[in-house]
């Protein structure tokens, strides 16, 4: 029985040893080759391990490693805690467009628009002057600035900004019963084979549609009247070598790729919805948005809202680009998920202690508009935007959940939706294999 046990326990180790072997074949293939190492160094001294046990006969040493192994993988996955999603209030005030920080970037002066808004908001005119004087993105002056590169980028804008004349249009006259279930499962189909990774459908809460417009064809100030029930939402995966380049101009290239993608996808579907006799509008970039994509991605259950503001998807994390149509077409809604970043990002900060620009906060939430989030300081990370002429990136690429959905990174996944022991050591662990600080600070 003892002899049994002994082989059981070497098996053990030696498949906790295969483990390290596949997160080391992974990290060669994300190219870090500090997780390389480490991975390596493990496997090796876990084989020598395993021999010392067999050849000297020391059980007792495999038996506490067998015990370590055991507690480690039951608190990681046993559900301790369960995930904290975020706490939403009422919100009774729609956002102004013209607010926001793409928008006030815009402003010339000697402009009406400038005059108007300026005359609305004086408190902000100093700070929206001074980031004026600093190079636009993708212009010369910005550290990663590359003549080539950068007139491709804002090629891909241009053709993002002609479809922003197709984003509604008349609706077939002629509307047939249709079934929700089954338009729901047709028009998710559709997104996916148009180019889209995942697809939800959400209730339009009516306060995440913008209240005026401050970008776009339509007229700057003009009340946004969008009454629209539904809302189809998706996501895009980033490409992982593309952002592990941030902040150099590769990531700026790679999101003008995902927008254009984006853009098309939203398009077509709209057209498609409208050509079944029911209204449908595009909400895409350059800029066309009538609704807060974030939020609606939310509620349509494809992730969650982070420290760094972006929205982090299960699979994908926060290397993602969102696209979507509102329509009156009635569907089947998603559930909104909780799967742990609240937590996780209450503890990690990395995101915090890489940013530049300092514009992510290290410290507790704050209630915006009644809701509990960490609140960016956009004036500050459109600063370091502009000196280096690219949309930096660093948050995205330092992001734990940004690696790339391997064997090993969703297993950890799958530990930090369940367990809380899991979010502290997955942090501890990513921390070690890859590094607290990114390489790339400027």
């Amino acid at each position: 029985m003892k002899d049994v046990f002994d082989i059981i326990s070497l098996l053990i180790i030696f498949s906790a040893t295969i483990f390290f072997i596949i997160f080391f074949v992974s990290s060669i293939r994300e190219r870090k080759p500090r997780a390389s190492w480490l991975s390596a160094g493990i496997v090796l001294l876990s084989f020598g391990l395993i021999l010392v046990i067999y050849w000297f006969q020391i059980w007792t040493l495999s038996y506490i490693l067998i015990l370590l192994i055991f507690i480690t993988t039951l608190l990681f996955f046993l559900p301790l805690h369960k995930p904290t999603p975020m706490k939403v209030g009422t919100i009774s005030k729609r956002v102004d467009e013209r607010n926001t920080m793409f928008a006030r970037e815009e402003y010339q002066p000697g402009t009406e628009k400038y005059e108007a808004y300026y005359a609305a908001h004086p408190e902000l005119k100093k700070v929206d002057d001074s980031l004026r004087k600093l190079p636009k993105i993708l212009d010369p002056g910005g550290k990663y600035y590359d003549p080539i590169k950068s007139e491709e980028i804002k090629k891909t804008f241009g053709l993002i900004k002609k479809l922003t004349t197709q984003v509604d249009g008349e609706v077939n006259e002629i509307t047939s019963e249709i079934d929700p279930i089954e338009v729901t499962k047709l028009l998710k189909d559709f997104t996916i084979k148009e180019g889209a990774d995942e697809v939800g459908i959400c209730e339009l809460n009516p306060m995440f549609v913008y209240s005026h417009v401050g970008r776009g064809p339509e007229k700057w100030g003009s009340p946004i009247k969008l009454d629209h029930k539904f809302a189809i939402v998706f996501i895009i995966e980033m490409d992982y070598d593309m952002v592990e380049q941030a902040p150099d101009i590769a990531i700026t290239e790679e999101a003008a790729r995902k927008y254009l993608d984006a853009a098309n996808i939203s398009v077509s579907l709209a057209r498609k919805i409208r050509s079944m006799g029911y209204p449908a509008r595009a909400h895409i970039s350059d800029s066309n948005y009538q609704i807060m994509l974030p939020p609606v991605v939310v509620d349509a259950g494809l992730g969650e809202l982070s420290r760094m503001g972006y929205l982090i998807a299960k699979k994908f994390g926060p290397r993602v680009r969102l696209g979507g149509v509102t329509t009156d077409l009635s569907l089947i809604v998603d559930k909104p998920i909780v799967f742990g970043v609240q937590d996780f990002c209450e503890v990690c900060k990395k995101c915090s202690e890489n940013c530049p620009s300092k514009a992510i906060p290290y410290n507790d939430k704050t209630i915006v508009r009644g809701v509990e989030k960490w609140e960016l300081n956009v004036e500050q990370c459109l600063r370091y935007w502009r000196l280096v002429g690219t949309d930096c990136g660093l948050c995205m690429k330092v992001c734990p959940y940004s690696h790339p959905p391997t064997f090993v990174h969703n297993i950890v996944r799958k530990g930090i939706e369940k367990s809380a022991v899991a979010r502290r050591l997955s942090i501890w662990g990513d921390d070690f294999f890859y590094g607290r600080k990114s390489k790339i600070i400027n």
